[in-house]
């Protein structure tokens, strides 16, 4: 029996959208819809009384552009089986600037920063994560399942030196802790979108090239979602390879049957 899903979020859905006729031949038990808005766009949309996710009531302007993009302005998610929501960074960033601002008074290294301790640090995190959690679960209010993806790390070209450093990625690639504190991130947002009915959707580890980081191979050749044939340059866009990757996992998850998918497939340095 084939059943329908509906793959929603910011522009990161473009990764596996471009991935659609891979996912289609990997797994044919799944009919997949898209729908994405820009960033900002996605954070004031949400779901009606009826269960139709779309732009915030009175912005015209971004009705257009889904329609344009999605071929709908909005998509009645009543009808679908499962939903796989993408892009937002629910509490990352707060997360890894105070891990650049403090040393943790319990973890065995230090960088000469003020101390903070475990249970501070932890409280924190949990309530920065809290907030954008609470967010996304009024988004999807009334619509089950709701699997929930991160927007992609970006690719280890931001904690260089140049044009597409980008903080706070850059302010902790060198943290010696930074392994542990990806372990203590994951296990609360998990633990955080499951106290919403959610079901977190990790990155997979295929694509990452270190805590909080993709491999720049599954960025290159990343095409704008809303412009077709546009090639992105930003190295926070992923490609279709990356975007299969992630369907697989969002699969895996929700019991999907595979035909002909290699779950250990990683794509060629």
């Amino acid at each position: 029996m084939t059943r329908a899903v509906a793959v929603v979020g910011t522009s990161n859905i473009g990764a596996v959208k471009y991935a659609e006729a891979e996912i289609a031949a990997a797994h044919p038990d799944l009919a997949v819809t898209f729908y994405g808005l820009p960033g900002g766009k996605f954070a004031e949309a949400g779901v009606d009384d009826a269960g139709r996710f779309q732009p915030a009531p009175g912005d015209g302007a971004t009705r257009k552009l889904a329609e344009r993009v999605n071929g709908t302005a909005a998509l009645d998610l009543t009808r679908f089986d499962a939903v796989l929501a993408i892009g937002d960074t629910l509490g990352m960033p707060q997360t890894l600037f105070m891990a650049a601002q403090y040393d943790v008074a319990d973890w065995p290294t230090r960088r000469d920063r003020p101390l903070i301790s475990t249970p501070a640090f932890l409280s924190a995190m949990e309530e920065a994560i809290a907030g954008r959690a609470d967010h996304l679960a009024r988004q999807f209010r009334g619509i089950a399942p709701v699997f929930a993806a991160l927007a992609p790390y970006p690719t280890i070209a931001v904690t260089r030196r140049g044009p597409h450093r980008q903080e706070p990625y850059a302010s902790v690639a060198d943290h010696p802790e930074l392994p542990r504190l990806h372990a203590l991130y994951r296990d609360a947002l998990a633990r955080a979108l499951t106290a919403r009915g959610m079901t977190f959707v990790p990155q997979p580890a295929e694509t990452m090239a270190g805590p909080f980081l993709t491999k720049p191979a599954y960025a290159m050749g990343a095409m704008d979602f809303r412009t077709e044939g546009k090639v992105l340059n930003d190295h926070r866009h992923m490609n279709a390879a990356f975007g299969a990757s992630l369907f697989r996992a969002f699969a895996l998850a929700l019991g999907a049957t595979s035909a002909g998918a290699d779950p250990t497939a990683q794509i060629k340095e």
